[in-house]
Formats: structure tokens, sequence, C-alpha cells
């Protein structure tokens, strides 16, 4: 699937639009005022200006947000967001006593603008996201071909360590887009980025674990980049989101490693196998989106989508190697809010120490 990321707006008719394709692109199913559709997360977006009536998405039990019961209190303008509200928390671990993770992340935030009416950065606060490792794509700039997905400014993307398995040195202290083994089994390896403390991250408004492709693990690499997402037109199954590339078990040379008992090539690993992606835990609303995005100032915590986090809490990603068949999640992720609460666990399929 080939979509376009952009400004939201979530209509009915796009909604209906939207449940009749679920596994096609969306702009084979005609236009909305005379502009296509696209989908991100829980939302549905267009090119164009905001109209319609406002709805929730996702499967997080319904409410209309702030047009309606079930409203949140949290600031529209991210502007008026505290300084601890403007991050979220991000720890990553691998479960997996055999094999060493290199996996490719990526975060996209939208500038709060007439195109983005919820994106997550306050104009004056693009420097906070850019000091971090965060690139400015501006309004009206080329919109960055990302793999199978189009990002138009004015938004930031932050690809962590570009996607590389090593930085420099030698050793796993110079891993870099990768962690090491676990400790045996039970026992957790870190990030050496993504500590057991967790990082601070300038919240974005999507978490996407996707190769994009390139020199760095090119020989890893199965996403396709072509038909270019970017060039527009209508093409249906070009890409299957949920079956792209996302994290790969390798050796500590890089090379795929690991067991074959879910067949050949099962050393890699997809959206669908990723605790909180649309693909994983499927709705009407989520139509297979292979992102987690962040829960929208217009949508209470109770209501949220199951792919959705929030500002100013916390994620817990972990790692595993569970060949069982029926398969679970290979990665999963435990989500607190600002105060603390645990809004999502971890797969109850899944025992983490």
């Amino acid at each position: 699937m080939r979509r376009t990321i952009r400004n939201w707006v979530r209509p009915a008719a796009a909604f209906a639009c939207a449940v009749g394709l679920a596994w096609t692109w969306l702009a084979g199913c005609g236009s909305l005022n005379g502009d296509s559709a696209y989908l991100l997360g829980s939302q549905i977006f267009r090119n164009g200006p905001f109209t319609g009536e406002p709805t929730t998405g996702g499967g997080g039990g319904g409410g209309s947000g702030a047009f309606g019961p079930g409203g949140s209190s949290a600031p529209l303008d991210p502007c008026d967001e505290t300084l601890a509200r403007k991050f979220v928390r991000i720890s990553m671990r691998n479960l997996d006593p055999d094999d060493y993770i290199h996996y490719f992340v990526v975060f996209v935030a939208f500038v709060n603008s007439d195109q983005y009416p919820e994106g997550a950065v306050c104009t004056d606060d693009i420097e906070l996201y850019t000091s971090f490792g965060y690139r400015l794509i501006p309004d009206g700039g080329t919109p960055l071909t990302f793999g199978s997905f189009c990002i138009q400014g004015p938004a930031l993307y932050y690809f962590h360590r570009d996607g590389r398995f090593r930085g420099a040195g030698t050793g796993d202290d110079a891993l870099s887009s990768a962690i090491g083994p676990a400790q045996g089994t039970g026992t957790p390896t870190y990030d050496n980025f993504f500590t057991s403390a967790g990082e601070r991250v300038p919240v974005p408004n999507v978490i996407l674990f996707h190769n994009p492709g390139g020199s760095s693990g090119g020989s890893l690499r199965v996403s396709r980049g072509d038909p270019q997402p970017c060039e527009g037109g209508t093409v249906i199954g070009s890409f299957d989101e949920c079956t792209q590339d996302s994290f790969y078990y390798v050796a500590e040379d890089d090379i795929p490693a690991g067991s074959n008992q879910l067949g050949q090539g099962s050393n890699r690993r997809v959206p669908e196998e990723i605790q909180g992606t649309g693909c994983e835990c499927f709705t009407t609303a989520l139509l297979s989106q292979g992102e987690q995005s962040l829960l929208p100032p217009t949508i209470a915590v109770r209501n949220r989508a199951c792919n959705q986090f929030a500002r100013g809490g916390r994620i817990d990603y972990v790692f595993l190697r569970d060949d069982r068949n029926p398969p679970v999640p290979q990665l999963v992720w435990r989500v607190t809010d600002s105060s603390g609460s645990v809004i999502q666990d971890f797969d109850s399929r899944v025992d983490v120490p």
C-alpha cells in the first residue's frame, strides 16, 4: 500500500469509502471535495482545507473527543503544553538470548498549522526537535520519500542512527540501530541509546518501524520503493504496509540469523508482528496501518485507539524471539500516560520480566 502522510480530516464520507477499500490505496476510492484521501494511524487525512464533521477513530471505545462526550482536557494548542508533555520517554530491550536485533525506527512530528491542525509541534519548539536530531521538511518543501511512505511538510522526522547497525568503534558498545542478545533467559540487554532509564524524545505524531532501504543494511533490504510513494497516481496493491520490513534477527556481523521454524526468511519481522500497530490490533478504523500514533488532544485517554500513545508518558519496547505457531507479537510495548498510569500493558500472551 502506498500512502502520503498529510493533514487531518475525518469526514464520514471518507470513512465509509475507506472501510470498503481497507486493502487498497484510498485514492482509488475517488476524491473528497476534489482532494484525494489518505490514511495515517487511526486518522483519515486529505490534502485540502478542513471540512466535515470530526469523529474519533480507533478501537479505544468510541466517544467524540473534544467535540462531545469523552473529550480531553488537554490543551488543543501544543504551544500551551508544559515542557514535560512535549516529550515521551522511550526504552528498548532485547529478550532474545541468541540473536542481535537490527531495527529501523523513525519518528515523524507535524508542525501545528492549517495543514496539520493536530500537529504535535509548536512552531516555537522546532529548535527543540532539531537539537535532538529531527530534520525539518519546510512547508512547501520537497516531500520526503521514506521507504514506502511520503512525508509532506511542514514536518520533522528523526531516523534513528539512519538505520546503521554499528557506529564508530568495535564490539557491542558500538551498536547503533541495534541491540545485543539478552544475557541469558529472562535478563534483557538494553539499547545503548534507548536505555532502561528511557530516552526523552520530543513527542512525535507517528512512530514507525520501517526499513526505507539504502546502503546501510542494504543486503538485508526487502522493503520496496518502486514506484516512488511521492509520485502520485493510483496503485492498487503495490505495497502491503503490514508486511514491510521493520527489524531483523542477525548475528554480530549483521548477517541474518536465527531459526527458520516459521519458514524461510523468519529472521525478518514486519508491522503485523508488532504490538500496537494498526496491523496487529486491527480494527475497521485503523485499516491495517503500520505505525503507532500520538493520542490527539481531542480524545480522552480512556477512548484511545489500540495503536496510540500519550504525551508526557513513556513507552517500553521489548524485542522477543518466540517462534510459536500461531504467532504472538515479536515486538511488544507497554504505554503509560503523563501521570504514570499504564494505559496499555505488554501483550498478555508474552511473559516480560
